[in-house]
């Protein structure tokens, strides 16, 4: 029978008896509640919480209340417990009962905030702290049956019911007729209806519900157990009513020791009773179970008590925490201090501050009641004891609000307040809004002023210092002073010896100075003006306190004068002496100008007008030597020239001074070939040597077919065994991204080819204009040095391109195979032309180099030259408008005055930064 009973304990705890489940619904509950199971596997009870209407119908003031409703899952799903969700049946695995596993050895007998618990079989718990609290096992993991001991507040207004496992409203617990009938009040009734929510019923506009029974699991455990029997009361074999209340029971009824009360006996009876003694087992009221000698074994769970010969429960040295209640039935807020002090409404009851209730208007708590009655003449209301007091009428201060604290004299207030009319007033405040220290009843001391009656305290200055005088604005203070803190305080000094205009930095919030002043020590100081008119830009009292290009001048820092150049000088002149590659020029060190072209200083300075010898032009105040100009074929002369004469054979001089060659058919010695033009430097391709301005080959080899010439075969095609080159509709061309250098298909960067494509020489170098005074014209020349290998050769002859590869079924550009100066149209190699160039044949040779421009047939030279669509021609540049000092004709811009223009030095200027703005 041990074994039966033991057996059917366990099935109890684990819940296997699942009865009480399918006896919630309907039930009130909180909506923190987890979702429990039902008897059947496909259905579950969730709290549902109840809708704003239900809310405002039975005046329940938040969303905590819900009912107990069954839900089902989806077919063939079925409801998991432990994951809190339906789950399919297929990928359900069945899960042990936790006795067969122990998957969580928590207790929920004591429950403690932090506390470990079993959140599958415990049930919400009182707050020991509090009413308006509980303790719910809360989940930590999913899946897990271990969870945590939290605290949760009640709504505002309410306290825990732990019968019916809900928050109730206070002001309907206190007073209800639930009790009487069985019930435990839930919420108000309906007042057009008189309904209740759930299975509750409304009894007297309260709606009740019959109290839940067998809340704790472990509760249920220990009235099943076979040892666990409630005491009854000695004499009449009655239960108790319930448990003694600080040793008394109601009328009728009289406390039994470890009983409780229990039905007092009529002394007319007591001869006829049988006097009874029991033996119960010590530390609890049960009866043991059986006699037991000489250790004798006793039932599972039951120990031999050798003081009583009997079989007694097994008990655990647990820790619990315990309920402190007060006289007036609620829980203690917490512990006495070590003066057995509490704090004010509440008094001091076995180590444990309770609660005082509320007395009547015009009496005090004084403590609790003793037995229903007080000592000093006072009342008990409601387990607390109430005096009348005297009332003691304290004035109104001046600030509108009344004393607190009663007084005869204002040594009898703490700091800032003083005896005004019997009763303790703050000091009134000074004019600026501070709290006065005293009044004026004499000199007010150190750092004080009298203000209308008072000794106000001086504000600090931003130095530290005590202000002069109290103040509200700045003109209430002299001169040299400023209102700041409500004080007058002196203003800072300028170096001049002048007050500041104003504060700046941040002692004044980080304000900054206006325009011409800068923040000295904390000041505004005006700036000085500079020789030039203009303000200084700081204040300096030495040069090199002002940095590169200025000076110290009347206590400002200057700008130093401007050089010819237009950039700003270094430093003034020393006894006409300047740094090295400096020059003293109007008494201030100037950069010595370097010439572009060349790197180097120039021989000498410009002249009037920029002027300067024949074959130099003026560049930044500096004659440098003219740079080689572009012959006609798009290649660099090879040396400058005044006359014929002063180029080697077979080469003139060209009009902007340059050698070029004066034919252009190849000239080779017997049995070579030639491959190109030499550069500028006589350079050829590897393989080839210059001969008269031609790089000539040996017959046999090296060198065949160049880009763009016919062919019957590829391996004519130069650059062919590197595999850049192909012939494709009997010509030569250039392909997988290589470019023609005049001679051979080749591979460049990328880089390369656009510098080659973009520059204006064989080089890559761009071009630009420079102003020749001695020529009195623009010379569009080549910015940069003569390398010893160029980009590209030069080639005299006429050569082919395919400028549709698409009908070909090879991939490669077209202008690949002519010279970067050159493009593909029409199926031939045209050179890129210049704005003003003349020889085109059609505008897209002119917009290979700027779009804007046309090929016009029309010409004073009867030659097609390259003109700008909308504009007008400027020496070589397209311009919308002509500058000062020309006028339009017709597609040109002219000079109003070319005398004039080549002797003012800026209007050439003007006209040189114009033509190098852009590149068309």
């Amino acid at each position: 029978m041990v074994v039966i009973n033991n057996f059917r304990l366990k099935n109890i705890v684990n819940g296997i008896n699942s009865l009480s489940l399918d006896l919630i619904d309907g039930q009130m509950c909180m909506t923190v509640e987890h979702s429990r199971a039902s008897t059947n596997s496909s259905s579950y009870f969730e709290c549902v919480p109840l809708s704003e209407s239900e809310n405002e119908q039975y005046r329940v003031k938040g969303k905590y209340l819900g009912i107990w409703t069954l839900k089902k899952c989806l077919k063939n799903f079925e409801f998991d417990e432990s994951q809190q969700k339906c789950i399919e049946k297929k990928k359900v695995h069945r899960q042990p009962t936790v006795d067969q596993n122990n998957e969580c050895q928590a207790s929920n007998a004591n429950p403690i905030e932090g506390g470990e618990c079993n959140w599958l079989t415990a049930t919400l718990q009182n707050d020991p702290y509090s009413r308006n609290h509980f303790l719910q096992c809360s989940i930590t993991n999913p899946g897990d049956y271990c969870g945590e001991w939290i605290r949760m507040p009640c709504a505002p207004g309410t306290v825990f019911k732990y019968p019916q496992q809900i928050c109730v409203a206070e002001e309907i617990d206190n007073s209800n007729e639930c009790g009487q009938n069985g019930g435990s009040p839930i919420c108000p009734c309906s007042g057009s209806s008189g309904t209740c929510p759930g299975i509750s019923i409304c009894i007297s506009s309260i709606c009740c519900q019959q109290q839940q029974q067998q809340l704790d699991p472990s509760m249920q455990m220990l009235q099943n157990a076979p040892f666990f029997q409630q005491s009854l009361c000695i004499g009449t074999g009655a239960k108790p009513i319930g448990p003694c209340q600080l040793n008394s029971c109601p009328n009728n009824y009289e406390c039994q020791d470890g009983i409780g009360c229990c039905p007092t006996i009529p002394y007319e009876s007591t001869s006829n009773l049988v006097s009874v003694s029991v033996k119960v087992c010590p530390g609890s009221s049960i009866v043991p179970i059986g006699t037991c000698t000489n250790g004798n074994v006793c039932p599972s769970g039951t120990i031999c008590n050798e003081k009583v010969n009997g079989c007694c429960p097994q008990m655990e040295d647990k820790k619990f925490t315990v309920i402190m209640l007060c006289p007036n039935g609620k829980p203690a807020v917490g512990p006495c201090n070590s003066n057995n002090l509490c704090s004010q409404g509440q008094s001091c009851f076995k180590g444990a501050c309770c609660q005082l209730s509320t007395c009547p208007i015009g009496q005090q708590p004084q403590g609790f009641c003793n037995s229903g009655s007080c000592n000093n003449g006072g009342t008990c209301h409601q387990s607390t004891c109430c005096q009348s007091v005297e009332v003691i009428k304290l004035p109104i201060c001046s600030n509108g609000q009344a004393s607190t604290v009663p007084c005869t004299m204002s040594n009898q207030c703490g700091s800032g307040f003083e005896c005004s009319n019997g009763g303790c007033c703050p000091i009134p405040f000074c004019p600026n809004g501070i709290q006065a220290i005293s009044r004026c009843n004499g000199p007010c001391g150190v750092g004080l002023t009298c203000l209308e009656g008072l000794c106000c305290p001086l504000p600090k200055c931003p130095s530290g210092e005590l202000a002069n005088t109290m103040c509200t604005q700045n003109r209430d203070c002299g001169i040299g002073s400023d209102c700041t803190n409500n004080g007058c305080c002196p203003l800072p000094q300028c170096p001049s010896g002048n007050f500041a205009s104003c504060r700046c930095g941040l002692q004044a919030g980080g304000k900054s100075c206006p325009l011409g002043q800068a923040c000295i020590n904390g000041g505004c100081c005006m700036l000085p003006l500079c020789p030039n008119g203009i303000q200084a830009v700081s204040l300096c009292t030495a040069s090199f306190q002002c940095g590169i290009g200025m000076e110290c001048v009347n206590s400002g820092c200057c700008a130093l004068p401007t050089c010819s150049n237009g950039k700003a000088a270094s430093e003034r002149c020393q006894m006409g002496s300047c740094p090295q590659n400096k020059i003293c020029e109007n008494g201030v060190c100037c950069d010595i100008p370097v010439c572009s072209t060349t790197g180097m200083i120039p021989a000498q300075f410009c002249g009037i007008g920029n002027s300067c010898p024949l074959n130099f032009y003026c560049e930044r105040q500096g004659c440098c030597p003219e740079p080689l100009p572009l012959c006609p074929n798009g290649g660099r002369s090879t040396s400058r020239c005044d006359r014929g004469s002063d180029c080697p054979p077979g080469f003139g001089c060209t009009s902007l001074g340059g050698c070029c060659r004066l034919s252009l058919e190849p000239i080779c010695p017997l049995r070579m070939n030639a491959i190109c033009q030499c550069s500028a430097n006589n350079g050829c391709p590897q393989g080839s040597t210059c001969n008269q301005g031609t790089c000539c080959t040996q017959a046999s080899a090296t060198f065949n077919q160049v880009p763009g010439t016919s062919c019957q075969m590829s391996t004519q095609c130069n650059g062919f065994t590197n595999s850049n080159s192909r012939c494709l509709q009997n010509t030569c061309i250039c392909t997988k991204g290589a470019i023609s250098n005049g001679a051979s298909c080749v591979q460049q960067p990328a880089i390369v080819v656009t510098q080659a494509r973009n520059g204006c020489d064989q080089y890559g170098n761009p071009c630009k204009f420079v102003l020749s005074s001695t020529r009195r014209r623009p010379l569009f020349t080549p910015v940069g040095n003569v390398t010893d290998t160029p980009l590209w050769f030069n080639v005299i002859e006429l050569r082919s391109c395919i400028d549709n590869p698409s009908n070909t079924g090879v991939d490669f550009d077209p202008d690949s195979t002519c010279l970067p100066n050159e493009k593909c149209i029409n199926g031939k190699c045209r050179t890129k032309l210049w704005p003003g160039e003349y020889g085109c044949n059609s505008d897209l040779e002119c917009q290979a180099r700027c779009p804007n421009t046309y090929c016009e047939t029309n010409t004073d030279k009867h030659v097609p030259q390259c003109l700008c669509k909308n504009g007008f021609l400027l020496y070589g540049r397209c311009v919308e408008s002509c500058p000062k000092g020309f006028h339009s004709s017709d597609k040109y811009c002219m000079h109003n005055d070319e005398d004039n223009f080549w002797k003012d030095s800026k209007l050439q200027d003007n006209l040189r930064e114009l033509l190098n703005k852009g590149n068309c």
